[in-house]
């Protein structure tokens, strides 16, 4: 597993934080989908389709998009 890292608000914080999260081993998933003959693929997607949230360093919560129109 890596960690992605991007400049993120926390509303528990109420400032920009360097929010973090974790993405997934593809060689794992890989060697895992060769092992299960397929089966292992279903958890591969679904993590591709729904991501891990960005999270504060601080305080483990969840970060927002801060953009002019938030």
């Amino acid at each position: 597993m890596g960690i992605e890292k991007t400049r993120r608000f926390c509303p528990e914080d109420n400032r920009m934080v360097l929010a973090e999260r974790q993405t997934p081993n593809h060689l794992l998933h890989l060697v895992l989908s060769v092992l299960t003959l397929g089966l292992w693929l279903i958890v591969w997607l679904a993590q591709a389709i729904y991501p891990r949230p960005y999270l504060c360093p601080m305080c483990g919560g969840k970060t927002k998009r801060r953009g002019l129109f938030d």
